[in-house]
């Protein structure tokens, strides 16, 4: 199989670039980290349902384009609907400070959950499907530690009728497109009370082949690992201050740091700022719609060697809560 010297110069810059890219980059974990750990599901005393959208580096043709949804619920042992956490401040972060100082860490529990994603970058379009299950353990009154997994199936598509090849007539321009299924494996923990969380996560624990081609056996989907951490501090009765760092190792790219920090308002409104060693600086911001509904907002601004040909990245997310 041979593929025109410009398609071949074109993929290999973007596969240099996109190599720890394997999983997407998301700039709002921090709305909803259980895209990236599924320890956290069940953490909130409701059904709690994701949905975002990524659009990176505008301007770039095929460049990533990222949709997923995330549903997940407590669950007692019996099967009903447990409610988790403090019953003094509702189903998510606490309000107020006075909120904060009434928390009472969930008992032990359940938690079940759906995750769906698909990320599309030029001739490549990958969908995985996974169940997650997490438990929760009461740490006295103030911190549970849950441990998580996720576990389904990933499909890598790769589309050839989009690809120029030296060959018209070579066996792969017939085929359309590739499909490549492998399994999908997930583990995660995450400690958290009211005012801090710490996890950590690896995304493709399997060490799965990656190949569209008989004759090439080097491609494998290799592990993500994360690290997360984030301490609140209440700098009025109604004002939190939340700062955060996430650590992202991929082998064998450089480890990359996300540092975060958010300023909320009764956690009805909030603003924040985030920088990416080498990557992006981004802005933030979200709003509470009403009691079941929340939506937030990301720019990146890159300052890597695409910096000047793209005009930025958008991402959204829409929570909800029944």
């Amino acid at each position: 199989m041979k593929i025109s010297y410009r398609i071949f110069i074109v993929l290999s810059f973007l596969s240099s670039i996109c190599y720890a890219q394997q999983r997407p980059h998301y700039t709002q974990y921090l709305q909803n980290m259980d895209i990236i750990n599924p320890a956290v599901t069940g953490m909130f005393k409701a059904v709690t349902v994701k949905a975002g959208f990524r659009n990176q580096w505008v301007g770039i043709a095929d460049a990533p384009k990222t949709s997923y949804i995330t549903i997940h619920t407590p669950l007692n042992i019996d099967g009903s609907i447990l409610t988790a956490g403090s019953a003094d401040y509702g189903v998510d972060e606490p309000f107020t400070r006075s909120e904060k100082d009434a928390y009472e860490s969930s008992e032990n529990h359940h938690g079940i959950g759906f995750t769906a994603l698909n990320d599309k970058t030029g001739p490549i379009n990958r969908t995985t499907l996974n169940l997650t299950y997490a438990y929760h353990i009461m740490l006295g009154d103030i911190a549970n530690l849950s441990f998580g997994v996720g576990g389904g199936v990933s499909r890598i598509g790769l589309n050839t009728d989009v690809l120029q090849f030296e060959d018209p007539n070579d066996p792969v321009v017939t085929q359309g497109q590739i499909i490549n299924w492998s399994p999908d494996l997930n583990v995660g923990f995450y400690f958290y009370g009211s005012q801090f969380y710490f996890g950590g996560s690896i995304q493709q624990v399997v060490k799965e082949k990656l190949s569209f081609a008989d004759n090439f056996d080097k491609g494998a989907q290799i592990p993500h690992y994360f690290l997360t951490a984030g301490y609140t501090i209440w700098a009025s009765e109604d004002i939190a201050i939340t700062s955060s760092v996430m650590l992202k190792y991929v082998n064998p790219t450089p480890k990359a740091f996300d540092f975060n920090l958010k300023v909320a308002f009764r956690n009805n409104f909030w603003l924040g700022g985030s920088y990416r060693t080498k990557d992006a600086y981004a802005v933030l911001a979200g709003f509470t719609i009403s009691k079941t509904m929340n939506a937030g907002y990301s720019f990146d601004k890159t300052i890597s060697t695409l910096q000047n040909i793209n005009s930025g990245t958008h991402e959204f997310v829409l929570g909800f809560k029944f």
